[in-house]
């Protein structure tokens, strides 16, 4: 039964590969952007990562991530919800899979974490929106901290931010032991509800008053960017609520999707004005003694001045250190589609798991030249979601936009380096700082 399990893995992996070659090769050369400094983005040598001879190795954050899915169902109705436009592939019917059975679930995680017996674990709720299932939340952290009491364990949940309040007052225990939660906000009030259709970002930031009064935990603002989004709002609206101590990091990423840029280049030229705009804050922060947590920005200073290479995608979907929970079954990511599963947990608490597959599922990159890709000590390939299930098109148009990306905080590295060394502050010191977080996010914008 495992064999067949494989091999059907395999059949679906090897479809989604074909296609993306037949994409590839018909998108490849039709979509290059030629910048003014970089010449041709779509070239992996426009932009380099010449490494330095580290004084000392970066010590990277090695927890053990396990994502539990604990519903599909959801209040904020985003645009292009990745669960409906990619993971089901707009079959909405599939959603009824995504619900957790916290005793299976528990058990998933139990035999995950022995894997690792040395590793602190993460457990990450996810969703849909998983405080509409807070009774599930609270049976999973109640069975492992009893049946796990030796063991590190620290929960982190991602949420739009909308229902904090109404868990609070019920279930006030979930609040009090969340580590870390990860709050969608994607720009001010305008640009925010237009894109979240279904959330308030008023009620939002009560709701962080409340997080912030009430509990240790740290706040992280995590921005989705679609085309028609500034990331320059975005950031704006982070340095409202940084200023105001209610949330302690800044994350963003490109939307995985299916569809391509309908202007392209009017879009890399507002990213990178906007991208200006935030490196430029930075360094004023910076003369102020004040390092931003911007998690993936720092991550990325970090990695240029050790000369520190990942090797690996940006979220390990290849490696046995990051695993995802749904619906019974185990996948290398959560926004997979389910016929990817590496194994599954039975109602009676058998758990199957098979990492075979796991190196095929990053097989786009040779496609993609990574190997010989300037910027691929950061990156380490493109996100295998968007590759294998979103457009090849646009996949190609966020290798551009990262090389850009990287090559303009290359540019400042200098000026922030020698803030840095005036206040002491080692690139390990800033891994730690914030950007150690990158990894609980989708590491790359």
């Amino acid at each position: 039964m495992k064999l067949i399990k494989i091999f059907l893995m395999n059949q679906y992996i090897e479809k989604l590969l074909n296609r993306f070659e037949k994409e590839f090769y018909h998108y490849r050369v039709s979509n290059g952007f030629t910048h003014p400094k970089f010449r041709d983005l779509s070239s992996p040598s426009s932009v380099s990562i010449k490494s330095p001879f580290p004084k000392r190795k970066l010590l990277i954050d090695d927890s053990l991530i396990i994502h539990v899915t604990v519903t599909g169902r959801c209040n904020a109705r985003c645009k292009g919800c990745i669960n409906v436009s990619i993971t089901c592939g707009q079959r909405e019917e599939l959603l009824t899979i995504f619900e957790a059975e916290p005793k299976r679930e528990v058990l998933g995680i139990k035999r995950l974490s022995d894997e690792f017996p040395n590793k602190k674990v993460t457990v990450v709720f996810y969703g849909g929106e998983p405080l509409l299932a807070p009774q599930k939340i609270r049976k999973i952290q109640t069975i492992l901290r009893k049946e796990l009491p030796h063991k590190e364990i620290r929960f982190m949940v991602i949420t739009n931010g909308m229902l904090i309040d109404r868990v609070y007052k019920n279930f006030p225990e979930i609040i009090q032991d969340v580590w870390l939660f990860s709050i969608s906000i994607d720009g001010q009030k305008e640009q925010h509800e237009s894109i979240r259709i279904g959330t308030s970002l008023e009620k939002i930031q009560q709701n962080l008053s409340i997080l912030r009064k009430s509990t240790r935990s740290k706040i992280l603002m995590w921005s989705t960017l679609r085309e028609e989004q500034s990331l320059k709002d975005c950031f704006l609206e982070f340095l409202y609520l940084y200023q105001e101590k209610l949330v302690d990091f800044f994350f963003y990423h490109f939307a995985e999707t299916e569809e391509p840029f309908k202007n392209f280049n009017a879009y890399i030229k507002q990213y990178e004005k906007d991208f200006n705009y935030l490196l430029d804050t930075y360094l004023d922060y910076l003369k102020k003694n004040i390092v931003l947590p911007i998690t993936h920005l720092n991550e990325l200073i970090a990695f240029l001045l050790s000369g520190h290479k990942r090797g690996h995608t940006a979220c390990g979907v290849e490696l046995a250190t990051n695993f995802d929970l749904v619906g019974g079954k185990i996948l290398a990511c959560a926004d997979l589609p389910p016929e990817l599963a590496l194994g599954q947990i039975t109602p009676d608490g058998q758990v199957s798991l098979s990492l075979e597959s796991l190196p095929s599922l990053v097989a786009y990159k040779n496609y993609l030249s990574c190997d010989i890709c300037g910027i691929e000590p950061y990156c380490g390939g493109r996100c295998p979601v968007q590759a294998l299930t979103g457009s090849v098109e646009r996949t190609l148009a966020y290798c551009q936009l990262l090389r850009l990306h990287v090559g303009m905080v290359i540019e400042r590295l200098p000026e922030i380096k020698r803030h840095l060394e005036r206040l002491s502050i080692s690139y390990q010191d800033l891994y730690d700082h914030s950007g150690f977080l990158a990894r609980y996010t989708d590491v790359i914008p």
